[in-house]
């Protein structure tokens, strides 16, 4: 069964969302959080990737997962594995063929540059 996760991050501590060697990545924290809760190896497919330090308001995310999975059930569960700054909003099964990348109907980037220093950013 193939399932979507919507999630959410501040990317200030990760090198990205993309798995990398000798770099903390989004993706891999969400992985080893996923796969040590469901027991299983799980990959997860993101609609897109960002760089080091940028943030997601909003990203949604695919992986496969044999048995049946309850989004009221697993969420909490997850986000308690979970560093702070990812967030897991949704949990929901999909058809076998949907792809959170070639699938997706809109992708949307907010830039914000600051040229003087904030201590609040």
């Amino acid at each position: 069964m193939r399932y979507f996760i919507k999630l959410a991050y501040n990317g200030t501590n990760y090198h990205g969302w993309q798995t990398q060697p000798n770099a903390v990545s989004v993706q891999e924290t969400l992985e080893k959080a996923l796969s040590l809760l469901l027991k299983n190896k799980i990959e997860i497919v993101a609609a897109g990737r960002t760089d080091s330090g940028v943030h997601a308001k909003e990203m949604f995310a695919h992986f496969d997962f044999e048995e049946a999975i309850d989004g009221d059930y697993w969420i909490p569960k997850l986000n308690s594995y979970l560093p702070k700054d990812i967030v897991i909003y949704s949990i929901f099964e999909v058809n076998a063929e949907a792809h959170a990348r070639f699938d997706a109907i809109e992708r949307t980037y907010e830039y914000h540059i600051h040229s003087t220093k904030d201590a609040f950013i």
